[in-house]
C-alpha cells in the first residue's frame, strides 16, 4: 500500500512499534509534513516527513528499522534522530522523550 501524506495525518498521535537490537520500542508519530518540491512531475508523491517522539531511552541510532502499525502494516524505514520540535509534547510524568524523523522523497 503506497503511503500518502492524507493517509499519514489521520495517524497523528497514533503508536509504531519498531523493532531494534534490544527490543521492541514504541513511537508516537507527532507530525506529518509535505516538503515542498516545485517542478515535481504530475504522478509522483510529494515528500514528505513524518516527526516522532519516543521514551529518551534506548536511543535509537540513525538506521533502518521494522515499523509495524495495526493500520499499515509493516514496514521498513529510515530513521534519524533530530532535535525537538517547537511544541513539544507533555508527558504524564514530565519524562524527557526523543525525537526522530522518517523522510520519503
Amino acid at each position: 500500500m503506497p503511503l500518502s501524506f492524507m493517509h499519514m495525518q489521520t495517524l497523528i498521535h497514533s503508536s509504531f512499534i519498531v523493532h531494534t537490537s534490544v527490543g521492541t520500542v514504541e513511537l508516537r508519530l507527532l507530525e506529518a509534513a509535505e516538503i515542498d518540491r516545485p517542478g515535481l512531475p504530475a504522478g509522483y508523491r510529494a515528500p514528505m516527513v513524518l516527526i516522532f517522539s519516543a521514551p529518551s531511552s534506548p536511543i535509537l541510532a540513525q538506521d533502518n528499522y521494522y515499523f509495524d502499525h495495526p493500520k499499515l502494516g509493516r514496514h521498513f524505514w529510515s530513521v534519524a534522530p533530530v532535535l525537538p520540535p517547537e511544541k513539544q509534547p507533555v508527558t504524564v510524568n514530565n519524562e524527557p522523550l526523543s525525537f526522530y524523523q522518517v523522510l520519503f522523497n
